[in-house]
């Protein structure tokens, strides 16, 4: 049903959708934040923890045969 609305929008209608939306979630964020200051800094961090997490042992291979599905 969101689909069928998004494609019927003009490339400037879907732009727009995608500001407001961003728009929508920074204002959450620091209104949120604006109770709780550690807000602004904790999730920024864990955010950035989890990327760096994952680029270090992104490129670490699973062995196949340490698989145990018995």
């Amino acid at each position: 049903m969101f689909n069928d609305l998004y494609s019927n929008l003009t490339a400037r209608e879907q732009r727009a959708l995608r500001w407001s939306a961003a728009a929508t979630a920074a204002a959450l964020w620091l209104s949120t934040a604006w109770a709780d200051p550690w807000l602004l800094l904790a999730v920024p961090l864990t955010v950035g923890a989890f990327f760096a997490y994952r680029a270090r042992y992104h490129d670490a291979e699973l062995d196949e045969d340490d698989l145990d599905l018995l």
